[in-house]
């Protein structure tokens, strides 16, 4: 299903981009980096989001107000069931707000196994190191994740179900009917899609080093360039 139709702009965007806080990218993506970089990549619209972690996104945002690009608040959740969630907000203290709802493991990181979870300034210096493993499944069923996203004014969006790891269809063998939303790499099959044709559909690169960002040639119609737009652009 493609994304409805809004009687004003077009815009590029790359909605699923993980800063150095995610153990599994490289530790050039500092968020203020990310959004620069998105913007020589001639993007409208970006958002940093890492896996059940949402430090390094209020740098991103004060970033956009500088690059002049719009950064949509949000994260990437792993459910109990190890599916990833793209949660897009329309603004940092509804995530926060999401994020603080939901209770995550308390075990602790070992980077020397998992890679660094890095927090950032906006100077991009290295303000914190995340003690909390990230990349582990929150106490939450896949279920329940859109009813508490939309409480919060948010959306969320069946992660890179094309994937062979972490996605949907390969958890549960379909997408289930409480998500309007799903995201497609640009080297999905013409399966998936038919697999997720009732649904709304994004592009978007994953990206976990600099020069993946923006490279799904992800688009869509809104009302306006906003956080906000984007994200009721993703509901039902």
């Amino acid at each position: 299903m493609p994304l409805r139709r809004c009687a004003a702009m077009k815009i590029k965007y790359d909605l699923h981009v993980h800063s150095a806080l995610s153990p599994c990218a490289d530790d050039d993506m500092t968020p203020v980096t990310i959004v620069g970089y998105a913007k020589l990549s001639g993007l409208d619209a970006v958002a940093v989001s890492d896996h059940n972690a949402i430090g390094n996104v209020a740098v991103a945002l004060a970033a956009g107000e500088a690059y002049g690009v719009c950064v949509v608040p949000a994260m990437e959740l792993q459910t109990a069931e190890d599916i990833h969630v793209l949660c897009l907000f329309d603004t940092l203290a509804h995530l926060t707000a999401f994020f603080e709802a939901i209770d995550f493991p308390k075990i602790g990181n070992r980077a020397d196994i998992f890679g660094n979870q890095l927090l950032y300034d906006e100077d991009d210096n290295i303000v914190g190191n995340e003690p909390r493993l990230l990349h582990i499944g929150a106490n939450i069923a896949v279920d329940d994740v859109p009813k508490l996203a939309k409480k919060f004014g948010g959306v969320a969006v069946a992660a890179h179900v094309d994937r062979e790891e972490n996605s949907m269809l390969q958890v549960l063998g379909e997408v289930i009917d409480e998500y309007a939303a799903v995201e497609l790499s640009k080297h999905a099959t013409d399966e998936h899609k038919r697999l997720v044709a009732d649904k709304i559909v994004i592009t978007n690169s994953d990206a976990h080093w600099l020069d993946r960002i923006g490279t799904a040639g992800g688009t869509m119609e809104v009302a306006e360039l906003s956080a906000k737009a984007i994200v009721q652009a993703l509901q039902k």
